[in-house]
């Protein structure tokens, strides 16, 4: 029975970190290199609503090691956006490169952009990541996730509570039960 529930505590750590992986917003440093705009099938979509739904997207390619990404950009009541249009006109932007100090004035560099997203890109399932925000940054910049280690510590924190208070109930639950059985006994 203590097999069963290493297990199952096994299963369920694994499934919470894994949605942990996929929702906690991450970041990296990007050159935008355009945008699209695809109709996609809704899926379940009950009668009388629209069958498709118009999805932006922004294609990039990472500074460390020039990995291509491919990253939605639909608004998300849960990370409070709403401005995916704003952010599909930024990454125009960005796109188009900077004008330079040359006498023509022509586009010479792309902008350096740190790309905050959630979720993973799946092929198969036709998923991608979500972009949250687009901030023009140095090339030097380092990211670091203040949010995200706040969000760690708070939770690793209340798990530890919940562990110690489970566990002086369980004591307690147990020395009640012995007392309750030592007295039918005797």
């Amino acid at each position: 029975m203590r097999k069963l529930g290493v297990a199952l505590a096994l299963v369920f750590t694994v499934l919470f970190a894994s949605s942990l992986y996929y929702f906690m917003p991450r970041a990296t440093k990007v050159t935008i290199s355009g945008t699209d705009v695809k109709r996609m099938d809704r899926k379940g979509a009950e009668p009388g609503q629209p069958r498709t739904r118009d999805v932006r997207f922004v294609y990039a390619t990472e500074l460390e090691g020039g990995k291509a990404l491919a990253l939605r950009n639909e608004d998300n009541g849960w990370y409070f956006k709403w401005d995916s249009g704003d952010i599909a006109a930024q990454a125009m932007s960005f796109g188009q490169g900077e004008a330079g100090d040359t006498a023509e004035g022509a586009a010479t560099e792309k902008a350096i952009v740190l790309v905050k997203y959630y979720g993973i890109r799946v092929p198969v399932l036709d998923l991608y990541p979500n972009i949250l925000s687009l901030e023009k940054v140095p090339e030097d910049y380092v990211y670091v996730p203040y949010g995200n280690i706040v969000f760690l510590l708070a939770l690793l924190g209340l798990f530890i509570w919940g562990g110690v208070k489970l566990r002086k109930f369980l004591r307690a639950a147990g020395a009640k039960a012995k007392e309750i059985t030592g007295r039918e006994n005797g």
